[in-house]
C-alpha cells in the first residue's frame, strides 16, 4: 500500500468518524455514517493481527470475535465520540482498541483449560453490556435474532441439520445452555457447532449492526 493511498484512506476514515460524531446518537444519519466507517475499516486491510502465530488453530476464532466486539462497540452508546482526531488517525485508535482490549478479552472466551473451547462463555453473552439500559446489548442482539424479520437467521443451518440453525443456537446459548449440552441434544460435535456459530456471526455482522444502530 502506497503512502498516498494510506493518506487518502486516513482522510476518508476521519471524515466518516467526524460525520458520525456530528449526528445525534441512534439517528439514521449516524447509522449510515457508522456503517460506512466500519466497512471502510474492514476493507482497508489495515486492522492489525495481535499475537499472530499464537493460539494455533483457534487464532481466527479469537480474532473474529475480537473484531465483532470492536465493531459492535463502535456502533453502540455513542462510543464513536471517544475518538479524538487531535490525537491520531482512526485506524490507530481502532487498532489500539483491538490489541489492548478486544483481542485480550476474546482469548478466554474462546480458549478454555487445555486449549479447549470454553463451554461456559459465548459471544453474545460477553459483549460489554453494563452501560446499555434498559436493555443490554446482548438482549438487543437476541431480540433481533428471535424476531428474524427477514427470516435469515432461522434459514442458516448446519448442513443436514435444519434444526441446528443460527437462531436456535443463539437462543440456547443466550439461555445459558452449554455447548456440551447443545452437542448432546443434536448429536453434533462441539467444534462444528462453534465454528458454524462464529461463521454466522461474521456473516450477519452488518445485518445486526443495521438493526442495532437504528
Amino acid at each position: 500500500m502506497t503512502n498516498d493511498w494510506r493518506k487518502q484512506l486516513d482522510v476518508q476514515l476521519k471524515e466518516l468518524a467526524l460525520k458520525a460524531q456530528q449526528h445525534p446518537h441512534a439517528t439514521k444519519e449516524q447509522r449510515v455514517a457508522l456503517t460506512r466507517l466500519m466497512n471502510a475499516i474492514w476493507q482497508s486491510g489495515r486492522l492489525i493481527h495481535p499475537y499472530k502465530g499464537q493460539f494455533k488453530l483457534l487464532y481466527e476464532d479469537i480474532y473474529d470475535e475480537a473484531v465483532q466486539n470492536l465493531f459492535f462497540y463502535l456502533c453502540q452508546n455513542n462510543n464513536i465520540n471517544k475518538y479524538d482526531p487531535e490525537r491520531g488517525e482512526v485506524i490507530t485508535w481502532v487498532n489500539m482498541l483491538l490489541s489492548k482490549r478486544f483481542f485480550p478479552e476474546a482469548i478466554p472466551k474462546i480458549i478454555g483449560k487445555g486449549n479447549e473451547i470454553n463451554l461456559e462463555d459465548s459471544h453474545l453473552e460477553n459483549i460489554p453490556s453494563s452501560q446499555f439500559q434498559p436493555m443490554s446489548l446482548s438482549e438487543q442482539i437476541i431480540e433481533c435474532i428471535e424476531s428474524d424479520p427477514e427470516l435469515i437467521f432461522s434459514k442458516e443451518h448446519i448442513k443436514g441439520h435444519p434444526e441446528a440453525n443460527f437462531q436456535a443456537i443463539a437462543k440456547r446459548r443466550c439461555s445459558g445452555i452449554s455447548w456440551k449440552d447443545i452437542s448432546a441434544e443434536w448429536g453434533i460435535g462441539i467444534t462444528s457447532l462453534h465454528s458454524f456459530y462464529q461463521r454466522c456471526l461474521k456473516k450477519f455482522t452488518e445485518k445486526l449492526q443495521e438493526y442495532l444502530c437504528v
